[in-house]
């Protein structure tokens, strides 16, 4: 992986599998208005990319992901609302994203770290790695959609007690809550992470990005609002090119891996 543009991110190709990890080993990883605006721009380029067909981040060194630079705010008191527009245009361009998203949580978790792993398509992490929201016991709430994914992942009840109580959560117990999808050694983190990506890179793009819209909606949507919304999506992929050559392929008596 080579910095390649970026100052803050290492970028490297693993076949059609972008891998980028975020490079702030000192800070934490934190999520700097100089790493935000990198990750918005790969992230554009990602997504215009066809020869790219998944995206798949951690953190360098023993920690994912420490959320929002608190010390790059403190030296800017009153400017909140400036800097949390860069983070809260990031977060919807994450959900917004038509390709598969995987993170590989290699360490540490906290804050916008954890939401940000709430927004993946898969988490792996480590068995070591630990997730936390500490915004409460810092006098504020979490900010970057960890309030409102977490209930309508978990439920009000554990999305309180994860919340209020800001207690470190174990990748295991992650794992029981639905909110991970794999954990691993330490040293295998990567690779498995790596594995996945590649595997859910060969499904059909049209049929990934339908899905994943699907999905997005069903979050927001009533029921009888959300079928009639995944019926249009459905005609869309249906109607693709990637569709039609399967068929083709399964007449002449092939399978889908």
């Amino acid at each position: 992986m080579t910095k390649s543009t970026f100052e803050h991110l290492l970028v490297g190709h693993d076949g059609d599998v972008v891998v980028v990890k975020m490079a702030r080993a000192k800070a934490k990883n934190a999520l700097n208005q100089g790493m935000l605006k990198e990750l918005r721009a790969l992230l554009a380029k990602v997504s215009a990319d066809p020869q790219a067909r998944a995206l798949l981040l951690t953190g360098e060194g023993d920690v994912f992901c420490a959320g929002a630079d608190l010390k790059e705010r403190r030296e800017n008191p009153g400017q909140d609302a400036k800097f949390r527009a860069p983070l809260l245009a990031f977060w919807d361009e994450v959900a917004a994203f038509s390709k598969p998203f995987i993170v590989a949580v290699n360490g540490h978790a906290a804050g916008g770290g954890f939401e940000l792993t709430l927004l993946a398509d898969a988490v792996i992490a480590s068995q070591d790695a630990q997730f936390w929201l500490p915004e409460v016991q810092w006098g504020g709430i979490p900010g970057g959609w960890g309030t409102q994914m977490l209930t309508r992942l978990v439920g009000p009840l554990r999305a309180r007690w994860i919340i209020l109580n800001g207690h470190r959560l174990s990748a295991p117990q992650m794992l029981e809550m639905g909110l991970v999808t794999h954990v691993t050694p330490q040293d295998h983190v990567l690779d498995t992470a790596r594995a996945i990506a590649k595997e859910l890179a060969t499904r059909p793009p049209t049929a990934v990005a339908m899905a994943k819209e699907a999905i997005r909606q069903a979050m927001n949507l009533p029921l009888s609002q959300g079928v009639i919304k995944e019926e249009a999506l459905l005609q869309i992929s249906v109607a693709s090119p990637e569709r039609q050559a399967m068929l083709d392929r399964f007449a002449e008596g092939h399978r889908p891996k």
